[in-house]
This record gives structure tokens, C-alpha cells and sequence, in this order.
């Protein structure tokens, strides 16, 4: 099996990339799929970096080094891991990065 069905989310929306949808930013009508290129934190569902939503290219702006990848999140998981003090901007590599890391 491909990532093109898999399932829905616990919205109730069907998840993969032949579902064509919009992005979930409020506001944003930008055409996208429910693929993992568009999953915030590049993965379906939610976990410890990302919510369950699926964005753009423009609300998914930022890069976050976790678990050995580099990853895509959207503005309000940027906004809610900065404020939890557990992760900084690296202006050096131009992501975030747990403050936990040794480098």
C-alpha cells in the first residue's frame, strides 16, 4: 500500500495525495493535496513537533531539525515550541533546534 489513501485524520477528512484539498491556515485557499509533502512536520498526524494539519508552502515555513531529518512545520507549532523554552531559532543552520542538542 502507497500513501495515496491512508485513511482519514481524526477530523474525519480523508488523508493521502489523491485527496485534493485546501490549506488549513485560516484563510489561506491555496490548492494543495493531504499528502506528506504538504503534513506539517512531514507526517500524518499529530506527535511532539507538528499538528495534523496540512499546509502550503508559505504557512509551513519553517525547518526543524528532529530525530536525525530535517522537517517543515506550520506558524502556530513554530510560535508553540519557541514559547515552551525546549527550542531555539539556529540562525547558524537556519532551523529550529531542540536546546537539548549538543551542537
Amino acid at each position: 500500500m502507497g500513501w495515496a489513501n491512508c485513511g482519514t485524520d481524526s477530523k474525519g477528512r480523508p488523508i493521502g495525495y489523491v485527496f485534493t484539498a485546501t490549506c488549513d491556515h485560516p484563510g489561506c485557499h491555496t490548492q494543495i493535496d493531504r499528502g506528506l509533502a504538504y503534513a506539517c512536520g512531514g507526517m500524518h498526524g499529530k506527535d511532539e513537533i507538528s499538528c495534523e494539519g496540512y499546509f502550503c508552502e508559505q504557512h509551513r515555513p519553517t525547518y526543524i531539525e528532529h530525530e536525525g531529518d530535517t522537517r517543515q512545520i506550520c506558524s502556530q507549532c513554530t510560535k508553540e515550541l519557541l514559547d515552551s523554552g525546549e527550542w531555539i531559532e539556529d540562525e547558524n543552520e537556519g532551523c529550529l533546534r531542540s536546546v537539548h542538542d549538543d551542537c
